[in-house]
């Protein structure tokens, strides 16, 4: 397996995007591009790129603008250059045409995980047809109160500036996370049921630090537009999609809104829509102890004809 770490500029406005390209030693089956979750990085997801690499798939991973290495400084952690959601889309959409000018003619694979969820369900409005397959893990549910708190940066935004950082709207968010878990050991429990990734996820500075203000909106500009009825495209209504979740996990609400997040594409045309809840375990499936047997329900879903 070779490794690469290469800076690609964002067609959209020249940021460097810090990438990762993993591939296989001899002949590639095929394509898998990830999309990473809020405030974590690229590196989170070496261990599943690499099984993959080793399984015969060439993977790619951007660190996405805001986080990890595609930063213009350390400061704008949190921080997107954009106030519209749609160039960490665009950033994701370039990176495909990457990787299918250096491998033509393969099957390209989109996972994404939480945020990197919502960015890959607005990517397939436009972009469907330039991917063979979909999963979608850890994925936020439809919020009816996303207007509010769009509206709440907008106001926040008007008084602190767009790179404030809002411990209120931070809280909002994610601090009813914990509330169904038992003796939660640190407020970052949800995540997962393994305290080693819990604490190695809170000792690097890489993750869990607040969005801007900047940051928050374009978040919600995603759960906003990807539960919208409008500016679907349908090229590709016979894509196939995986749902993969914890069942404890509190970002897909409970496994009623789960299935609902489904019906929606569904309800768009997608034909070929299935999911799969893994009992018992909470946000991050791939970091869990049964990461090899999502390992593995992922590489069934990439091989199905």
């Amino acid at each position: 397996m070779k490794k690469e770490y290469i800076k690609i500029n964002s067609d959209c406005d020249g940021l460097p995007l810090s990438v990762a390209v993993f591939t296989p030693e001899n002949e590639v089956k095929g394509i898998v591009q990830l999309s990473h979750g809020m405030a974590e990085h690229k590196e989170r997801y070496y261990g599943f790129m690499e099984f993959l690499a080793d399984r015969g798939y060439a993977c790619i991973i951007n660190d996405h603008r805001g986080h990890g290495q595609s930063v213009r400084d350390k400061n704008d952690l949190g921080y997107f250059y954009d106030d519209t959601a749609n160039y960490i889309v665009d950033d994701l959409h370039q990176l495909t045409e990457y990787m299918k000018q250096r491998f033509p003619s393969k099957p390209v694979c989109l996972f994404g995980h939480s945020m990197g969820s919502l960015v890959v369900r607005k990517y397939i409005k436009k972009y469907d047809s330039d991917i063979t397959k979909l999963v979608v893990c850890g994925s936020p549910s439809r919020n009816p109160m996303v207007g509010a708190a769009l509206a709440l940066v907008k106001i926040q935004k008007a008084f602190k500036g767009e790179r404030y950082r809002s411990n209120m709207i931070q809280n909002l968010a994610f601090g009813s996370y914990n509330k169904n878990i038992k003796n939660p050991v640190s407020e970052n429990a949800w995540l997962s049921e393994d305290r080693n990734n819990v604490t190695a996820y809170e000792k690097d500075e890489l993750c869990g630090f607040v969005f801007t203000l900047n940051g928050f909106r374009n978040l919600f500009l995603l759960v906003k537009e990807v539960y919208s009825t409008d500016g679907w495209a349908m090229k590709n209504k016979n894509l196939p999609v995986l749902f993969i979740a914890g069942a404890d996990d509190p970002v897909i609400v409970g496994e009623k809104e789960w299935k609902q997040s489904q019906d929606f594409l569904k309800g768009r045309g997608y034909t070929n829509v299935k999911g799969k809840l893994y009992e018992g375990k909470r946000h991050e499936i791939l970091n869990e102890g049964i990461k090899s047997q999502v390992y593995q329900d992922v590489l069934d879903f990439i091989e199905q004809l």
